[in-house]
């Protein structure tokens, strides 16, 4: 039973961290953002910082919890492993809800996103950040081509069916005829036609 029961850790706390930060708070303040913007920002928006308030305040409550009951270096990269997972998941679902998005909004995203990693590489020793690169591929999938586009679809099963229709509506959208685009969007229906 003792040897099981780190094994139980990922599933038992993934509850914990999906209540310990408030996901959907920031996918509506993300919603809120202006990315068809035509200069490009040098200042983050504050679905970031609010973020990384919730990740201070989940820290400090760690830090009260442990002060009365010790928890174990392997339960607390558990519970950050999971927080920081779901924020960058629900990042990329913020990305993915996007209408509009300009080149100039798109670099948004990367500052956005940079900055948050930045902060939150201060808030905790977790190395590497999990799901990192998840977001980070998610936003230079807005600058690639159609040819590519089609790859990227066939190579990223991580991604949801509306997470990847929304890169081929809103980057390609302007960018490719409606043959291609209903080419790429059958695509991904292709793919998920098996999970059916």
């Amino acid at each position: 039973t003792v040897s099981t029961a780190s094994e139980l850790r990922k599933p038992i706390y993934w509850i914990v961290a999906a209540k310990a930060i408030d996901y959907e708070q920031m996918l509506l303040l993300m919603a809120g953002v202006k990315w068809d913007i035509r200069e490009i920002m040098s200042q983050h928006n504050v679905y970031v910082d609010v973020l990384l308030k919730e990740f201070e305040q989940f820290n400090k409550r760690l830090g009260d919890v442990s002060r009365h009951v010790r928890i174990p270096l392997p339960v607390s990269n558990v519970l950050w492993e999971h927080c920081i997972r779901l924020a960058n998941r629900t990042l990329v679902e913020g990305y993915a809800n996007v209408k509009k998005c300009s080149n100039e909004g798109r670099a948004l995203m990367q500052l956005d996103f940079q900055q948050f990693l930045m902060k939150l590489e201060k808030l905790t020793d977790l190395r590497p950040i999990p799901d990192k690169e998840f977001v980070e591929t998610y936003i230079k999938a807005y600058y690639l081509t159609e040819n590519d586009m089609e790859q990227f679809i066939k190579n990223h099963r991580e991604y949801s069916m509306k997470q990847l229709a929304n890169l081929v509506n809103v980057c390609l959208g302007s960018h490719i005829n409606k043959k291609a685009r209903q080419k790429l969007l059958a695509a991904i229906d292709d793919i998920d036609r098996p999970k059916r």
